[in-house]
């Protein structure tokens, strides 16, 4: 009779798990209840503008009755309009998930709460600070674009230097946006190595434009054969629309810049702040981030565009604080030369 019971015990949870139980029962996040009161959380963001509809969906869907809304500028201004808002005493963003360089301005003034989650246990050191305020949930891999009609596989860089060849002066471009790439090179190079070899890639007369994705589509529409300073995800995203593009991968390092997940301090939503937080890093938005041609900082999530997460090089932290700094020589090199 113990055996029969067990039997159907099984059964009866094989039929709710059928019946889309299981995913209700999943979604019990010990903020779920709450956030529902509160009703809504709202993320600042870098995340591409095409990425933020399916991040928004699969919230909403896995948590019904927590409406994620979602505040898309680059790093730098999310950084400018969450400090603005603090200063004013009126803040407004529950989650910020962006460059690790503005999360760290955010982490000096205080403005960031502890988000010790045991999802951070997925994420080895390099995805995480030490501390426990931020998780990595995808680190934008450093790439170099190009046309695939325009330039044979034979004729692609292999390493950095090869960027320097006579043949591609004055037919690249280069992302302004992506200045930590300046940071990248002085790591693998060292500084004196590192300064020579970007003052004569200067001299190679890149047409500088601003935007990952743009300078893709450029580089897809014809308009230089070979960019760089692109992320990977961006030219994944034009190839997929039908773009003639791919990116190269290289002998040297790939370099990877944190894109982490943090929790403000006065979220006006506390609970469902750590409700999206945890989403973003769980296996759940882990897969989801990997499905959109990112890399995902999770280490059991395996990435999906050929990636070797494991060797990929992450742009040192102390360098990364400097954002600054290598604002300005991206400008005085590249732009004023």
């Amino acid at each position: 009779m113990k055996d029969i019971k067990q039997l159907w015990a099984i059964m009866a949870c094989t039929l709710l798990l059928s019946m889309g139980f299981g995913s209700f029962a999943h979604a019990q996040s010990p903020y779920y209840a709450k956030a529902k009161e509160e009703g809504k959380v709202v993320l600042y963001t870098s995340l591409a503008g095409s990425d933020n509809k399916p991040f928004k969906d699969a919230f909403e869907k896995k948590y019904p009755g927590v409406t994620l809304e979602i505040y898309r500028v680059s790093g730098s201004k999310v950084l400018q309009k969450a400090l603005a808002e603090h200063s004013a005493g009126t803040d407004i963003a529950d989650v910020v998930l962006t460059e690790e360089t503005a999360l760290l301005i955010l982490r000096q003034k205080n403005l960031l709460a502890k988000f010790d989650s045991p999802e951070r246990k997925a994420f080895d050191s390099r995805f995480k600070d030490a501390d426990g305020y931020w998780v990595d949930v995808y680190p934008t891999v450093n790439s170099i674009a190009y046309n695939t009609n325009l330039v044979a596989k034979k004729d692609l860089p292999v390493r950095y230097t090869d960027l320097l060849l006579p043949k591609w002066k004055g037919k690249t471009g280069v992302n302004a946006n992506n200045f930590m790439f300046l940071a990248a090179m002085l790591d693998f190079y060292g500084k004196e190595k590192g300064m020579d070899f970007l003052r004569k890639l200067a001299a190679q007369n890149p047409q500088v434009r601003a935007g990952g994705t743009l300078t893709a589509t450029l580089v897809a529409a014809g308009e230089f054969p070979l960019a760089y300073t692109i992320n990977a995800n961006n030219v994944e995203n034009v190839k997929e629309k039908g773009g003639p593009v791919d990116w190269v991968r290289i002998a040297d390092p790939l370099y990877g810049e944190p894109h982490p997940v943090c929790i403000m301090a006065g979220a006006p939503h506390p609970n469902a702040a750590r409700l999206l937080a945890e989403f973003a890093i769980s296996k759940d938005g882990q897969t989801l981030i990997s499905d959109l041609g990112k890399v995902p900082g999770r280490g059991d999530v395996k990435p999906k565009i050929g990636v070797d997460r494991d060797n990929m090089r992450i742009i040192p932290r102390e360098e990364a604080a400097r954002n600054a700094h290598y604002r300005k020589m991206f400008d005085d090199l590249f732009v004023k030369k």
